[in-house]
């Protein structure tokens, strides 16, 4: 037997089992898809990147949302890092409490002292949430800080054992989302911007002291089903409370179980979003949104209850936040775009209100306030001319102001 085969064993290493495919029609959106595949450097094939760039910017100029397919990462990659992540969320309790991201509730944490456990490196626990009437999450997951760089063996060292063994495996597809995903789709945001191919690539560079300032994290995350039904009626059926990302891109594994669900950008009603095999669901956050304008959209999402015939499954994900440099700046003005002056996106003209700031202070005053509202409530605060969430979708949304997010 070999090396990797015991060490498999030793950590019960084996696949992640989905359910079936939902039987019940939820009407589930199904996302506007990019093929990376067909993402092809030089110049005779810059009209194939514009005809690219004109699918992604139909996906995140509405909803915010889209489906990346043929990626360069195998199923099977995905699969094996899938079970690895299973057996890291099923560390006994004890041992998750030795490698902590912050506190066990998040009424405990100070902001002051602690980036708290949505950022930090390590775990949350189950129920470090207060989700609504005395109901605490149902969900754990384990927070890598600075994954994509070069970590020494101290550094390795300060995870728990079991992601020491499989360290390079992780790190690897973080690498590939981070170096060869993110530079494709930066390029085409370029395009649709009509700006210089690598513009805004140079807002995600990190410099060699502020990487984990910036904020890049990857997740291992696990949402387990509520206890009983009276848990979930309490919570609204809510595992995550409408929010959006604070960064840049975020990268999700697509899996069966409906549970995402985003504000429908024509309608405003909460939408499912369909599963298709292989892919990754990709949303634009806050920092993307700001640096193009508004153009782009981070648009509100929350996780909720899926339907009857998933509910007493556990749901898989492995996520990808890739923030910009702390030192970027989240206004448009320095990119030139002739596309948003044709809009009118700019300190001149819609933009007036928006403060000059650098990602660093968006990541402190919204990091301060993630996890600190009920379901059901809408967080109407605004910093530096910005409001921490905004509503994008066409439909007015004056008559549905009470709409549970």
């Amino acid at each position: 037997m070999s090396e990797q085969k015991d060490i498999d064993i030793k950590y019960n290493l084996r696949p992640f089992e989905d359910p079936p495919v939902t039987k019940i029609d939820v009407q589930a959106l199904r996302l506007q898809s990019l093929d990376l595949s067909l993402f092809k450097d030089g110049d005779e094939f810059l009209e194939q990147r514009k005809e690219l760039a004109n699918l992604l910017e139909k996906g995140i100029s509405t909803s915010g949302f889209f489906n990346l397919v043929n990626f360069g990462i195998e199923p099977k990659q995905i699969e094996r890092l899938r079970s690895i992540a299973q057996s890291i969320l099923e560390l006994p309790e004890s041992v998750q409490h030795k490698y902590l991201a912050g506190a066990i509730k998040k009424e405990d944490e100070d902001p002051n002292v602690s980036i708290g456990a949505e950022r930090a490196q390590g775990f949350k626990p189950k129920g470090y949430w207060p989700i609504k009437d005395g109901v605490r999450d149902s969900i754990v997951f384990y927070n890598f800080r600075d994954i994509t760089k070069e970590n020494t063996e101290e550094e390795i060292k300060r995870h728990p054992e079991i992601i020491q063994e499989y360290f390079e495996e992780i790190g690897n597809y973080y690498k590939t989302l981070r170096n060869v995903v993110q530079p494709k789709l930066l390029r085409l945001c370029d395009l649709i911007l009509q700006i210089p191919e690598g513009s805004l690539q140079k807002y995600f560079d990190s410099s060699e002291n502020n990487e984990d300032r910036a904020g890049s994290r990857g997740r291992f995350m696990m949402y387990q089903p509520y206890e009983n039904e009276n848990l979930a009626k309490q919570a609204d059926s809510t595992f995550l409370r409408g929010h959006s990302d604070l960064g840049g891109f975020t990268y999700i594994t697509s899996q069966p179980v409906l549970s995402l669900q985003i504000k429908d950008y024509f309608t405003g009603d909460w939408k499912y979003v369909d599963h298709v095999p292989g892919s990754l669901i990709v949303n634009v956050g806050d920092a993307l949104e700001f640096i193009s304008g508004g153009l782009f959209k981070a648009c509100i999402h929350r996780v909720v209850q899926p339907p009857l015939d998933q509910r007493n499954s556990n749901r898989l994900v492995l996520i990808y936040f890739c923030s910009p440099n702390e030192n970027s700046p989240l206004y448009p003005h320095d990119l030139n775009s002739p596309r948003l002056k044709e809009l009118g996106l700019t300190k001149e003209d819609k933009l007036k209100d928006w403060e000059d700031i650098q990602f660093k202070h968006w990541n402190d005053i919204k990091g301060k306030v993630l996890g600190r509202r009920d379901a059901g409530t809408k967080n109407l605060l605004k910093f530096h001319g910005r409001s921490i969430e905004r509503w994008h979708h066409i439909a007015n949304d004056s008559a549905k102001s009470t709409t549970s997010v």
